[in-house]
């Protein structure tokens, strides 16, 4: 594990861009931790996290933008990355809405049918630690 400010890291790259399923920790207002399952993504900065204003992990994201991001390749569980950061923006509207269409493309190859209970929404982490 490093300090890492910036860049994500190649291999952290490489598993978020493929069709490899993350978790994300965040933390409850008693101080917790509450880890959800998601489809995971990422830019050359950022890892990035769509779900839903409605959610538990985004008023836990509100509160405290802290979190931990692990990310394991579909092919082999052990081959793993983890990222931890805080949440430094969120992104709504028509861009998390295309988002979470691409996500499930790359997951499931189809745009996004779940029902949308309230805005979705992107959430941008900075990486203070990368460890691959």
């Amino acid at each position: 594990m490093r300090d890492a400010p910036g860049m994500i890291e190649d291999k952290i790259r490489q598993l978020a861009s493929g069709p490899n399923f993350g978790t994300i920790a965040t933390l409850l207002s008693d101080g917790s931790p509450a880890t959800h399952v998601m489809w995971v993504d990422c830019d050359d900065e950022h890892m990035l996290v769509n779900t839903e204003t409605g959610r538990a992990k985004f008023a836990n994201i509100e509160r405290d933008p802290r979190v931990s991001i692990v990310v394991w390749n579909a092919d082999d569980p052990y081959d793993y990355v983890e990222v931890r950061g805080k949440v430094v923006e969120t992104m709504a509207g028509a861009e998390a809405r295309a988002h979470i269409d691409e996500l499930s493309h790359k997951y499931h190859g189809k745009a996004y049918s779940n029902p949308i209970e309230t805005e979705r929404v992107i959430l941008r982490v900075a990486p203070e630690r990368q460890r691959s």
